[in-house]
């Protein structure tokens, strides 16, 4: 599945449209916050350096809230960047540190070497998923990307639950709220290695489901990411 880019102003504007209060403690929830950018031609290095001082004004604000980073090593969109922070209640995202000041610093150390490809609220659904909660810190992560046909997303998340419980693997699935394809789904699955990713065992749903499917891994960036 191909993402159309969105421009940087558009993106940042939509960042402080969503949260537009003084931010308070995280209330804990299902919903997550996922971004996607693509690093401008022969930028990746000058992107990543950028992002990580973006990442100190998070500190420096004393922001609560955690904010992870990864890159995509296999699929489709090799060389891109994926950060959330989840594990929300939908009320948190009206009260994000200083919305302006966010926007005004990714103006100043992220857009001029990126641009935002997407950007959505998901939900977590925990009946359709196992284990402890992901995404975590893990060194890398399976990504599945599905979208559902119409009208049988019920039966794809029973399908994924029956999966999920007899599998005796950790994963997540997240439903897209907003900023997708309205039937689009995101499977997460944790790996230690490279060769990990690569050797999880497929899933095995019942066709007639999912009209678009894919799998991405993507890997853990530690530097690029912010935990209080």
């Amino acid at each position: 599945m191909r993402l159309r880019a969105m421009p940087a102003l558009t993106a940042l504007l939509l960042l402080s449209w969503i949260s537009s209060s003084p931010h308070a403690e995280q209330l804990p929830g299902e919903f997550a916050r996922i971004v996607i950018l693509k690093p401008k031609a022969d930028q990746a290095a000058a992107f990543a350096a950028g992002y990580e001082r973006h990442l100190a004004w998070h500190r420096d604000k004393d922001d609560p809230w955690t904010w992870r980073g990864w890159t995509f090593v296999l699929g489709e969109r090799v060389g891109q960047f994926m950060d959330g922070t989840f594990g929300h209640a939908l009320a948190n995202f009206d009260q994000a540190v200083d919305p302006a000041a966010d926007s005004a610093d990714n103006a100043v150390n992220v857009t001029p070497y990126a641009d935002f490809v997407s950007h959505g609220v998901y939900e977590r659904l925990p009946a359709a998923s196992a284990g402890a909660v992901l995404p975590d810190a893990s060194p890398f992560l399976l990504l599945h990307t599905y979208v559902v046909v119409p009208g049988q997303e019920a039966a794809f998340e029973t399908a994924v639950a029956r999966v999920a419980k007899g599998s005796g693997q950790r994963m997540s699935l997240f439903r897209v709220r907003v900023g997708g394809p309205v039937s689009q789904y995101l499977l997460m699955r944790p790996a230690q290695s490279f060769s990990g990713g690569a050797a999880l065992t497929p899933l095995r749903l019942p066709a007639g489901l999912a009209q678009q499917a894919q799998s991405e891994l993507l890997r853990y960036q530690p530097q690029l990411s912010y935990v209080p």
